[in-house]
C-alpha cells in the first residue's frame, strides 16, 4: 500500500485590493478597480514525511499569520498572493522537496490556488 501524508492549516486575514484596468475587461466589473476589502481565507497544504508532527500544526499557522499581517495587497489577486505566500514563506522555512497547495479565497467564495510540485529528479522547481 502506498500513501501519502500531509498537513493543513487555514488562517484568514482582512486585506484590501484592487484591479487595474478591470473595466476594459468588462464594464461590469468596473467597481473592482477601486481599493477594496475583503477577508482572505488561506488554506495551506503541505506534504510530511511521516506520521509524528513532522510540522507542527499550530507552529506552521503561526509562521504563515506573521507572513500574512501586513494587510494591504496592493494589486494582487488571490494566485499572486498565494504565489507569495509560497515563494517566499513556505519553500524557504520548509524546502523545496515538499509538495505544497496554496489555497486563497477573497471571502470563502472564490479561490485562487497555487501547487507546487517538486522536481524529484533535480530537485528544483521553477516558480
Amino acid at each position: 500500500m502506498t500513501t501519502k501524508t500531509y498537513i493543513k492549516v487555514r488562517t484568514a486575514f482582512e486585506g484590501f485590493h484592487h484591479y487595474p484596468n478591470a473595466g476594459d475587461i468588462d464594464p461590469r466589473i468596473k467597481f473592482l478597480e477601486d481599493t477594496h476589502r475583503h477577508m482572505f481565507h488561506v488554506s495551506v497544504k503541505i506534504s510530511v514525511t511521516h506520521h509524528d508532527r513532522e510540522l507542527e500544526f499550530f507552529l506552521v499557522k503561526w509562521e504563515l499569520e506573521k507572513f500574512i499581517a501586513s494587510g494591504n495587497q496592493d494589486n494582487s489577486s488571490c494566485e499572486m498572493i498565494g504565489n507569495r505566500i509560497l515563494a517566499e514563506h513556505l519553500i524557504p522555512i520548509y524546502g523545496a522537496d515538499r509538495y505544497y497547495e496554496v489555497v486563497v479565497s477573497e471571502d470563502g467564495e472564490s479561490d485562487g490556488i497555487v501547487e507546487y510540485l517538486p522536481d524529484t529528479k533535480n530537485n528544483h522547481n521553477k516558480l
